[in-house]
């Protein structure tokens, strides 16, 4: 794994390459360079890439490597008025499938033609197990992680790599294609390398899609490339909490000015009510103790900082006998809530809960919140299969 990584040039097509099998085996989708100023995912897809060639064989079923917005890319800039990776909701993709392409911008033009070819792998892939790999960098350093919808298959994907597993991210932001797979009960990881002109990210991202390959079961556990990119992964996040939630983000709000104090690296220790930034020309300072996730340090973007917390491996196990204990009954007798729909994933409560209520809607994997009305809220279980 110390190879170099191969120069990422302006041009890229939509479809980076295809490695097919021609037998029945997993669908895997490799997404790179949502972000235009994030060159390192679609550089370490390219080397995959080159790594398996066609003639070898060495492919158990289907890989499938995406470009994502490919004019961003050019020009090297996060996108060009939205971003590509807030689009991802069915009601905004329906209502934009029914416009002209002729009024596209050019961020919607890019999430049309990516959404076209997602759709057409997806509709063929048939019986097939479909795994979604998004790779990403942040503006800050520091080690590499995994995002994950809370469902058990992504959960095992994800600890597959040895990187921090940080749950509850993918709920708080709108429009991740991470969800809209997730949604259709598909397994999905985002994996960030690291810094986004650091070389060693484009290593990470290499490094991590051996691994998920692997256990993917597209390409053989004893593969040559897989032990080493395992070890790899480990010493970058060597004595880091394996699994974190998201305890708090940082909002901006259109107008503000955001300015990060500088030094900040992925997963630094913070203590409440440390300095940590500058808005609106006011001190902005930690509300809690505990981990840095992406300090703001590019134009763009609509949260400052995330903060996480550890999560004890004895929660990791109870939740997980929980998902497949169908005892999600339990949860009508917690403080607050109002109905339970177990078969559409839905739990009907109040606005605001009791943190009791809360750790246990999180235990039987409802995360994702949206607010009805004046006094009331939905919660929302991913699909812990597909079907």
């Amino acid at each position: 794994m110390s190879r170099s990584i191969p120069f990422l040039g302006l041009d890229v097509p939509r479809v980076l390459g295809v490695r097919d099998s021609g037998r029945q085996g997993p669908l895997v989708i490799v997404v790179a360079g949502q972000h235009g100023n994030e060159p390192g995912g679609v550089a370490a897809a390219r080397a995959l890439l080159e790594l398996l060639p066609e003639a070898r064989g060495e492919v158990h079923g289907r890989l499938v490597v995406l470009a994502g917005n490919r004019a961003a890319l050019r020009l090297g800039v996060r996108h060009q008025g939205r971003d590509l990776n807030r689009f991802w909701h069915d009601g905004e993709l329906a209502e934009f499938s029914t416009r002209p392409a002729s009024a596209d911008t050019a961020d919607l033009a890019e999430l049309r033609e990516l959404h076209a070819t997602l759709t057409r792998e997806l509709a063929a892939a048939g019986a097939r197990e479909v795994t979604l790999i998004d790779l990403h960098t942040t503006s800050a350093g520091g080690a590499g992680f995994t995002v994950i919808p809370d469902s058990i298959p992504s959960r095992l994907l994800a600890r597959a790599l040895p990187l921090p597993v940080i749950l509850g991210l993918e709920e708080r932001l709108e429009g991740p294609l991470l969800t809209w797979m997730a949604r259709q009960g598909f397994t999905a990881l985002v994996l960030e390398g690291g810094q986004h002109d650091d070389p060693t990210s484009a290593r990470a991202c290499l490094a991590g899609l051996w691994v998920a390959l692997a256990h993917a079961g597209l390409v053989d556990a004893g593969h040559p490339e897989v032990a080493p990119s395992r070890a790899l992964l480990a010493r970058v996040s060597h004595g880091l909490p394996p699994v974190m939630d998201l305890s708090y983000v940082h909002p901006i709000q259109a107008g503000d000015t955001f300015v990060m104090e500088p030094g900040w690296r992925n997963f630094m220790r913070v203590h409440r009510d440390q300095s940590l930034a500058l808005q609106n020309g006011e001190l902005v300072q930690a509300p809690l103790d505990g981990y840095m996730l992406m300090p703001l340090y590019q134009g763009l973007g609509r949260e400052g900082y995330f903060l996480c917390r550890p999560v004890s491996p004895t929660w990791i196990l109870v939740s997980r006998w929980l998902r497949y204990s169908r005892l999600e009954w339990l949860l009508r007798l917690a403080p607050g809530v109002q109905r339970l729909e177990g078969r559409e994933g839905r739990c009907h409560t109040r606005r605001r809960l009791p943190r009791v209520s809360v750790a246990l809607l999180h235990l039987f994997g409802f995360r994702k919140r949206e607010l009805v009305g004046d006094d009331a809220a939905v919660w929302m279980q991913k699909p812990q299969r597909r079907g």
